[in-house]
């Protein structure tokens, strides 16, 4: 009687030792779960666009070779008030955090081209760059909302963007998973491509 017992059990013991995972799968990737540790604190650019920081201009000096390096990017409409050299601190703070990975990153203030005076007052290490007043003003507000900072690869993809007030601690936490991930044999080659071009 206990053997006929087993013996038809066994199918459905089976069947449910492969069904139930797949199940359990497919719920977790229709109902778009993530674990924690997984998720973005930034807001992912779907798909991510390429915005040519090769094109930027140096506002007091010239701009450097920006192809290979990592950019943090806070877009600048006007002259730098408290709030805003505030931001560019906790950026810088940011940067520095990365210990190893430093100079792996460039810190840049962004302004439009229409203005001819430099809205951040130079400091050694943070950029000063201008670009085209429609790339400035699309980086600095997204869906109405103002933007403290966005991450642009080395390739000069925009990949991420943070809305105000800034969350430091979490651009950190994404900037050091994204320069996990990536290749630094890759950004030597892009750096190597952009110079010999």
């Amino acid at each position: 009687m206990i053997d006929r017992l087993k013996g038809r059990w066994q199918p459905f013991a089976l069947l449910a030792v492969f069904i139930l995972p797949t199940a359990a799968a497919m719920i977790m990737v229709f109902s778009d779960w993530r674990p924690e540790s997984f998720t973005n604190n930034g807001e992912l650019v779907q798909p991510a666009e390429q915005i040519n920081p090769g094109q930027w201009q140096g506002v007091v000096e010239a701009a450097p070779i920006l192809a290979g390096d990592w950019l943090i990017v806070t877009p600048q409409r006007e002259s730098c008030g408290e709030a805003c050299r505030e931001r560019v601190d906790r950026l810088n703070r940011v940067q520095i955090a990365l210990d190893r990975d430093i100079e792996r990153v460039r810190l840049v203030v962004l302004q439009p081209e229409s203005l001819e005076d430099p809205v951040f007052e130079p400091v050694p290490g943070i950029l000063n760059l201008s670009a085209a007043d429609a790339v400035v003003d699309r980086l600095a507000v997204h869906n109405g909302e103002p933007m403290a900072a966005h991450i642009v690869d080395y390739r000069g993809y925009h990949v991420m963007r943070y809305p105000r007030p800034l969350d430091a601690s979490g651009l950190l936490d994404d900037l050091e998973n994204l320069l996990s991930l990536a290749k630094e044999e890759a950004e030597r080659r892009a750096l190597e491509e952009a110079v010999n071009e």
